[in-house]
């Protein structure tokens, strides 16, 4: 039997055509053994595919009057919303911190792991990336701890 050359030109066609998905969900930017926490204020909050962004005014250390805008990547609405994400969970001036991984060329921001708000409720990052915010059978928002 002859191969067919059409099955094997589809095939090429439809391995080059996931190239730019498979590389385009590499974490390689980011130094996912470490994990640093920022408090802040919230700029921004972007909604889109295929990745979510927070931006935050984070305080310059010995210079309070003086902000940085540090960037988190997220994961899609699609996967965020499964969270507990929504469009309008994170508004301008909101006060949060932020745990996530550093981006490794030294710029300020990273891959988002977890937000806590300021009433102490929690809502984790794509458990799907590595060093995520968990797995997706954990509970998305964690409630605020009563006060002792």
């Amino acid at each position: 039997m002859k191969p067919d050359p059409r099955k094997w030109l589809i095939g090429f066609a439809a391995s080059v055509w996931m190239l730019p998905a498979m590389a385009h969900h590499s974490y390689a930017v980011f130094d996912l053994k470490k994990r640093l926490t920022v408090a802040g204020t919230v700029a921004k909050f972007e909604w889109t595919n295929p990745h979510s962004y927070l931006w935050v005014y984070v305080p310059r250390p010995g210079n309070p009057k003086e902000y940085d805008l540090y960037g988190f990547e997220n994961g899609s609405p699609t996967m965020m919303t499964r969270q507990g994400w929504t469009k309008s969970v994170l508004k301008a001036g909101d006060r949060v911190s932020i745990e996530y991984s550093p981006l490794k060329d030294g710029r300020q921001g990273g891959h988002l792991a977890r937000v806590t708000f300021a009433d102490g409720r929690v809502l984790r990052g794509d458990p799907m990336a590595p060093g995520g915010g968990g797995s997706a059978a954990e509970s998305p928002t964690i409630p605020a701890q009563p006060k002792p």
